[in-house]
């Protein structure tokens, strides 16, 4: 089931809790843009909301909390208020160990004189999220022409796009760089990579910042990954 329907099912539940009753004027959730696109924003990251989300209200319909966790594996939390008919909707997104306030200021184009690269890729990836010591991280990077992968599918089999530079970059908690490979996107829009953890590692979780570039477009995303440390002894 693709993002859109689980909205329509979404919104025929939250009618028959009657907010809409209650602020006719006002559909809090067909007002709110991220719902619109599954697209949320911080200043310098975009991520994609997945499937699974809990939405409450409060205050008698006056307040709306949507919690949830990205594709990438990054959990998020906001709150929409409802006043004299505005909504306002403000909320965090806990990444790179911290949390990072959720911009939901539609982003202008900016026209320059010169000629600029267009962020229109869609990068698509598909990762080990959780390993232990000695265990070998996979991260399998495919882009698309942003148009044609609306629902971030990772096998599409069209709308890929060849010949673009990746470059993969992990780093720890302190920020510090433990791996990094760059690469060329194949004839299917592929680029596949992967990271030995050390023996004995540390718990903790990784930050994996993803960047693609060709002639025209360029585009970044960011992944975490959960490192468990060693494997228990059974013996």
């Amino acid at each position: 089931m693709n993002f859109f329907n689980i909205f329509g099912i979404m919104l025929i539940s939250i009618i028959g809790l009657g907010i809409n009753n209650t602020y006719a004027e006002i559909d809090p959730l067909s007002e709110l843009i991220f719902f619109q696109t599954g697209e949320l924003q911080t200043e310098n990251d975009d991520f994609f909301i997945s499937d699974t989300f809990d939405i409450r209200e409060f205050s008698n319909g006056k307040i709306i909390r949507v919690s949830g966790q990205t594709l990438e594996g990054f959990p998020y939390i906001t709150y929409s208020k409802i006043t004299n008919e505005q909504l306002d909707t403000f909320g965090t997104i806990f990444i790179r160990g911290e949390f990072v306030k959720l911009s939901f200021v539609e982003k202008e184009s900016i026209v320059e004189d010169v000629e600029t690269e267009n962020n229109d890729l869609t990068i698509v990836a598909q990762y080990t999220q959780r390993a232990h010591s000695k265990q070998v991280v996979f991260i399998d990077v495919k882009v698309f022409e942003n148009e044609q992968n609306k629902y971030i599918g990772f096998n599409q089999n069209y709308g890929h796009v060849s010949n673009t530079n990746v470059h993969v970059k992990i780093t720890n908690e302190e920020n510090k760089e433990v791996f990094s490979s760059n690469g060329i996107t194949n004839d299917k829009g592929l680029f596949e990579t992967e990271y030995l953890i050390p023996d004995n590692s540390k718990i903790e979780t990784l930050t994996v910042s993803i960047n693609t570039e060709n002639n025209n477009s360029y585009s970044s995303k960011i992944l975490q990954i959960f490192i468990l440390g060693n494997l228990a002894n059974n013996g």
